[in-house]
C-alpha cells in the first residue's frame, strides 16, 4: 500500500466554486478526431482530445523511421546502401517514392532526406533495412515496435516502416507525441525535421541528381496557412487515416508538440494544427509552482526488513505550463510516498500538480520526483567501518609473515610427497622407527595426469530454504 498525501494551494471548495467557467467551446473548434499539444521541453499536455484513441498515423510513421536511424547512425549519414528489389517493389501503386532502384547505391544522407521532405516509401523501406538486425525491411519493423515498448507506447503497433495502410498499423495523438519528443532528442533530427530549404540528391550510379522540397504548409505555404512559429512538421494521409500531422513550434519561449490524427477535408490537418498552436501561443504562459513546505518521514528498513530510522522527503517546485484562465492558487499537489523505503530496492515517490476538473486543460500538469535526505547519515550510523590505527601495519606484517610460512610448509610436504613415496611411505617408515601403527588411510581421486593425491573428507550438507521475497516494484510512466 501506498498513502497518498495532498496539499491544497487553495481549499478544495473554494478552489472548486471560484473556479473559471471554462468551456469545451473556448477551445479552438478543429475536424480531427484526436489531438494533443505537448510541451517539448517537460512533457506536459497542455491540451488534448481523445489522445488514448487508438487510430491510423499514415506517414507520420517516418518519425519512428527517422529516429531509429538517426539513433543508429549518431551523426555520421555517409554510409552507402544498395537498393535491392525489396525496398523498390514491396510498395502499393501510386505511393509516394523518390524512384530508388535495384542495385542503385546511395547515401544514407540523401535516403534520410528523402525520406522525410518527399515522404517516401521506399526511402522509408531502405531505412528499415538499414537499422534492422538483419538487414531486412521485417527486422527494421521489429526495432520499430521494440522501440515503441521501450518507449512505453502503449497504443502504438507497426507493420511496415512508412505508414500505408494495415490495420494492424496503429497509433493515439499522444503515443505520437512522446514519440516525436524523444526523436527530437537523436543526432540530426531537428535539422531534417526541420528543414525549408530545397535538398539536391547527389547522382548515383544509375540516376542523375535529384530534388527534394519542402511540403509542410505550415511553413511554405500561403498567408492563410504559413506560420512563422512552426519550424518542422510531418504530415500523412491514406484513406483509412484521413490527414495527419505532427509539428514541432517555437514562440515566446514556449516549444510545443502538436499531434493531429483523422483531420477531415484537404489541408485539413495544416488548418487543425495551425488552430491549437495560435490558441496555445495566446492563452497559455510558464510558471513556477512553489515547493510545499511540508516535509515527511518515511521508515528506512534494511534487506531484512529491520528498521534502521527514518529518512525525510520533500517536493520540488515545478515549471509548468498554465492556461490564462487559471492561476497558481489554483494548483494542488498530491503525493505519493511509499509506507517505507527498503535498502536495495527502488524508491520512488513523486509529488503531482493538479488542476480540478476544466473543460480547457488536463488536470494533471507535471509529476516530479521527490527529494530524500537523511539517507547517508542513517547508513553510516548502521554500518561498521574498520579505522585504520597505527598498528595496521605491524598487523598486516604478522599476517604476511604467517601467510608465508604456510606456503613454505606446504611446498615442502609437496617435496615429501614426490621424493619419498607419498604419505603412507612416510607412515610406514615413522612406524618402523617408533613401533606404532601407520594408522590413517589416504582416499584419492581421479584427477588431472600427474597430479597428486588429494585427500578428502565425506562432508555431507544439510538442507536449507532459502527466503524468497516475492514483492515487486512495479514503476509506471
Amino acid at each position: 500500500m501506498k498513502k497518498l498525501f495532498s496539499i491544497l494551494a487553495a481549499a478544495v471548495l473554494g478552489a472548486a466554486v471560484l473556479a473559471p467557467c471554462a468551456a469545451a467551446e473556448d477551445l479552438p473548434q478543429v475536424t480531427c478526431e484526436a489531438y494533443v499539444v505537448m510541451d517539448a521541453d517537460t512533457g506536459q499536455v497542455i491540451m488534448e482530445k481523445n489522445p488514448d484513441e487508438v487510430l491510423y498515423p499514415a506517414s507520420i510513421t517516418k518519425i519512428m523511421t527517422l529516429g531509429l536511424t538517426m539513433e543508429k547512425a549518431q551523426g555520421d549519414w555517409s554510409a552507402q546502401l544498395t537498393i535491392d528489389y525489396d525496398v523498390a517493389h514491396s510498395l502499393e501503386a501510386n505511393s509516394t517514392h523518390i524512384a530508388l532502384l535495384p542495385g542503385e547505391v546511395v547515401t544514407l544522407e540523401d535516403v534520410i532526406y528523402g525520406t522525410q521532405m518527399e515522404s517516401a516509401n521506399d526511402g522509408a523501406n531502405a531505412l528499415a533495412e538499414y537499422f534492422g538486425d538483419d538487414g531486412t525491411i521485417a527486422s527494421g519493423v521489429e526495432k520499430m515496435n521494440a522501440k515503441a515498448e521501450e518507449l512505453g507506447l502503449t497504443n502504438t503497433h507497426y507493420a511496415n516502416p512508412h505508414g500505408l495502410y494495415d490495420e494492424n498499423h496503429y497509433t493515439s495523438a499522444r503515443d505520437m507525441a512522446n514519440l516525436t519528443r524523444w526523436a527530437m532528442q537523436q543526432p540530426g533530427f531537428i535539422d531534417v525535421f526541420c528543414r525549408n530549404d530545397e535538398w539536391r540528391m547527389a547522382a548515383t550510379n544509375l540516376q542523375p541528381e535529384r530534388a527534394f522540397h519542402c511540403t509542410d504548409w505550415l511553413r511554405v505555404g500561403g498567408p492563410l496557412l504559413y506560420r512563422a512559429y512552426e519550424k518542422g512538421g510531418k504530415s500523412g494521409f491514406h484513406d483509412q487515416a484521413g490527414y495527419t500531422y505532427v509539428g514541432y513550434a517555437e514562440q515566446d519561449g514556449l516549444n510545443l508538440i502538436v499531434v493531429v490524427l483523422k483531420s477531415v477535408g484537404l489541408n485539413g490537418n495544416y488548418k487543425d494544427a495551425a488552430a491549437l498552436l495560435d490558441y496555445a501561443f495566446a492563452h497559455y504562459r510558464r510558471v513556477t509552482i512553489a515547493s510545499p513546505q511540508e516535509t515527511y518521514e518515511v521508515p528506512l528498513v534494511g534487506g531484512g526488513f529491520e528498521s534502521l530510522g527514518n529518512v525525510q522527503v520533500s517536493a520540488q517546485g515545478a515549471d509548468v505550463l498554465l492556461n490564462d484562465a487559471f492561476t497558481e492558487a489554483d494548483v494542488t499537489a498530491q503525493f505519493d510516498i511509499p509506507e517505507q523505503y527498503v535498502l536495495g530496492q527502488g524508491f520512488s515517490a513523486t509529488v503531482t500538480y493538479l488542476l480540478a476538473e476544466n473543460a480547457l486543460q488536463p488536470t494533471a500538469l507535471r509529476t516530479v520526483a521527490l527529494s530524500v535526505s537523511g539517507l547517508e547519515q542513517i547508513l553510516q550510523a548502521n554500518t561498521y567501518v574498520p579505522q585504520k590505527t597505527a598498528g595496521d601495519g605491524r598487523m598486516y606484517l604478522g599476517i604476511g609473515v604467517a601467510v608465508a610460512a604456510a606456503a613454505v610448509a606446504i611446498l615442502l610436504a609437496v617435496r615429501l610427497v614426490r621424493s619419498g613415496g607419498g604419505l603412507q611411505s612416510f607412515a610406514a617408515k615413522r612406524a618402523q622407527e617408533t613401533g606404532l601403527p601407520a594408522d590413517f588411510q589416504i582416499i584419492t581421486r581421479s584427477g588431472p595426469v600427474n597430479s597428486a593425491p588429494v585427500r578428502t573428507l565425506d562432508v555431507r550438507r544439510s538442507s536449507t530454504q532459502e527466503g524468497h521475497d516475492d514483492r515487486t516494484d512495479l514503476p509506471r510512466r
